[in-house]
């Protein structure tokens, strides 16, 4: 029989359960019953930890950052200058939502909820520019970049491509997408950070294009 005390089966629990649903089952198929079932715990169990389905996937979406963080992977490339880390942490990234195109529309949905969004707004600004800040100093110190403000340009360069140009805010046509990420590339070069190279757009596009299918 299912468990009332939330205190018997742990947050991390969960989300370890959850995420291996997910990756099994598509995530399209997973709803709060399965994992609740799968744990051993009731539904008042689960919500004490999340508040929603859409919850427990960004959840989840965080898990994953957390468990294969590209900035983790890219600092330890020593032979690498900070741009080249930069620009290898992009494609990185890249890769990782080509490869997730199912979790990149449960995610559009996800943020159609305002407190899901504000939710990781801050988790941009306070968990990803910190480790982009790190990574403009660096580039400051060994020459590779010049940026005058970092922490401000780590925060925008954060919060743009998650928010402006993801599509899971705004879903614009395919051409609408182009021309955004050819203005974020022009924007980064003009602030000293020519990290958006013709590979990255089109791994971008590329994305976009899988995305709208």
């Amino acid at each position: 029989m299912p468990r009332h005390d939330p205190s018997e089966k742990t947050k991390s629990e969960i989300l370890q359960t959850a995420a291996r649903l997910f990756q099994e089952k598509g995530w399209a198929n997973v709803n709060i019953e399965d994992v609740v079932k799968e744990v051993g715990v009731t539904r008042g169990a689960f919500y004490h930890y999340f508040k929603s389905r859409e919850d427990l996937i960004m959840a989840v979406v965080d898990k994953m950052f957390v468990d294969d963080n590209p900035f983790v992977v890219v600092s330890k490339k020593t032979e690498l200058n900070a741009l080249e880390k930069l620009r290898l942490m992009i494609q990185l990234n890249l890769n990782n939502n080509l490869s997730n195109v199912e979790m990149a529309k449960e995610v559009w949905k996800a943020l159609d909820n305002p407190v899901i969004f504000k939710s990781e707004f801050f988790s941009q600004i306070n968990t990803v520019a910190p480790f982009i800040e790190k990574l403009l100093i660096e580039g400051n110190e060994d020459g590779s970049m010049s940026v005058q403000y970092p922490k401000q340009a780590a925060q925008m360069l954060a919060l743009l491509p998650s928010l402006w140009i993801s599509p899971s805010i705004f879903q614009v046509s395919y051409e609408e997408f182009v021309e955004k990420v050819s203005f974020f590339k022009h924007l980064m070069a003009s602030i000293g950070v020519p990290a958006v190279d013709d590979e990255i757009m089109e791994q971008a596009f590329l994305k976009y294009g899988e995305m709208l299918l």
